[in-house]
């Protein structure tokens, strides 16, 4: 018997909801770093400290955003998967229907 696990386009589609759930938490840290960074850019007296704030955060907004963009493609990937599942059963199902139709007309048992 098989160790793995059942896939099915109901747990994709969670999970293409709970993976664009953390994007959108991703954002939320994102804009609160970037900001927070630079509002203490902005404040430090000191030159070099505030060149390397502003440098931090225009590093950590890229960092960021390249998290952000992974997330965004991870859960469409899901929800694309979730579909093609989907997709799948319907055309299994509307085949099988036909074989059977095919087999009740021909005057044979289903």
């Amino acid at each position: 018997m098989s160790q793995g696990f059942t896939v099915t386009p109901f747990v994709l589609q969670v999970g293409s909801q709970d993976v664009a759930g953390l994007q959108n938490t991703c954002q939320a840290i994102a804009e609160d770093v970037a900001g927070t960074l630079s509002a203490m850019a902005g404040s430090a007296s000191h030159q070099g400290l505030s060149a390397a704030l502003t440098k931090a955060a225009a590093q950590g907004d890229r960092s960021f955003t390249t998290m952000w963009a992974a997330y965004g493609h991870t859960s469409q990937g899901l929800a694309a998967s979730a579909q093609n599942y989907l997709d799948a059963d319907q055309k299994v199902v509307s085949n099988l229907g036909l074989f059977l139709g095919d087999r009740v007309r021909a005057g044979l048992q289903p």
